[in-house]
């Protein structure tokens, strides 16, 4: 009896989903149409509407021209009926908060400096602080946000929401669940690419594609996974910290403080540092380097070079091992697509048997830096409305 109980639930929740999936892509429908494309009865396309419709999801938008009998009830699918929120945690100086409604459009967009010494806690109750701001300013009541997710740098076990370790951030052993009073709707946790990843599944160039590895360069570089239509985490949750794969046995040392890391080779940090060293100058950011680059600057004419060389040994190790459809480059290093992208692609596909540009396109990411933080949006969305469980906290 019991677990008739819980199949029957698992059931209403699922047509719920789909019901309210199709409203989102198509907008305005009658129950007939829900009840054809979806393949269950009408009868239980009537329960679920009712029910969206008294939880304020969808409403009753007129009537259709009837083919006969009474005029069909058109449903509108109401899209700021609910909100997420993302926070993006990319360095210990500068938090970012994106407010998203269910068509994952953008309704607030907010960033702030956290410099000098701080603790984590005042950190979090900042946020806290903003994201009652935000509420106040846009007169949305709490009772309508389905959840706030953060995209970490580190290793994260999303379902015990402890981030074990991020060394750009210099924290290890951070519970979240410690924070959860500070806020009126759940928190969730994640990998700032695995969050990534999932934004480009959902909303990016690989948009549904089931078989993508996503790179984010940043400050540092990390990978998330998707496969059958899943974000890949692996058996410990550890999954996806690729920039750790060794590429040069006892060279550079990594932030990890291991010797010969990807990540001490390709990621934006290290290319600058690379440059200041190379150079004798003093530069801070990207935008800076390939300025050099641009006025034929001998150090990062070089240096270039050797990051392309780089960049593709550590692709073509992640195409033998995971055989993916789409390798999507994302994070800053997304801006400067023009310059990397041929470059890479010509070294990565030069010279192998196993693989060629017919088997997996190299892409830049149209969310570029915006991924993360949206990523971590879309969790709290995904669990309200996505029928298929992509990502599962």
């Amino acid at each position: 009896m019991e677990n008739n109980k819980v199949d029957q639930s698992t059931i209403k929740e699922f047509n719920k989903k789909q019901i309210l999936s199709l409203l989102r892509q198509k907008e305005v429908m009658v129950k007939r149409e829900l009840s054809k494309e979806l393949g269950v009865s009408v009868p239980t396309v009537i329960s679920n509407t009712n029910e969206l419709i008294k939880d304020g999801i969808i409403e009753e938008a007129g009537v259709a021209t009837s083919t006969g009998g009474r005029k069909p009830v058109v449903l509108r699918f109401l899209k700021n009926a609910r909100y997420a929120f993302g926070v993006d945690l990319m360095t210990g100086k500068k938090v970012r908060i994106v407010l998203l409604n269910l068509n994952y459009e953008v309704i607030c967009d907010r960033s702030f400096d956290f410099d000098g010494e701080y603790e984590f806690s005042e950190l979090m109750e900042r946020i806290s602080i903003e994201v009652q701001k935000i509420l106040s300013t846009m007169a949305i009541n709490k009772s309508k946000i389905l959840g706030i997710g953060f995209s970490v740098p580190g290793t994260v076990n999303e379902e015990t929401k402890v981030l074990e370790i991020a060394p750009n951030l210099s924290l290890t052993n951070v519970d979240f669940n410690n924070y959860q009073i500070m806020f009126d709707f759940p928190i969730y946790v994640e990998n700032e690419s695995n969050v990534a990843a999932y934004a480009e599944y959902k909303m990016g160039v690989c948009k549904n594609d089931s078989d993508m590895v996503y790179i984010s360069v940043n400050e540092g570089i990390g990978a998330g996974v998707v496969a059958d239509n899943k974000i890949y985490k692996g058996h410990s949750k550890r999954a996806g910290e690729l920039g750790h794969m060794i590429i040069r046995r006892g060279g550079n040392k990594c932030v990890c403080g291991r010797l010969g890391c990807w990540n001490a080779y390709v990621s934006g940090g290290a290319l600058i540092n690379a440059y200041n060293k190379e150079a004798g100058e003093k530069i801070a950011t990207l935008r800076e380097f390939f300025q050099q680059r641009k006025q034929g600057d001998t150090a990062a004419v070089k240096l270039w070079k050797e990051y392309i060389e780089n960049m593709s040994v550590g692709i073509q190790s992640i195409i033998h091992i995971f055989d993916p459809h789409y390798i999507v480059l994302g994070g800053e290093m997304a801006n400067y697509a023009d310059i990397l992208l041929d470059e890479l692609k010509s070294r990565v596909f030069d010279d192998t048997k196993y693989y060629s540009e017919k088997d997996v396109c190299i892409l830049v990411s149209e969310l570029k830096e915006d991924a993360s933080v949206l990523g971590a949006a879309l969790i709290p969305l995904g669990k309200f409305m996505d029928v298929e469980a992509v990502y599962t906290i």
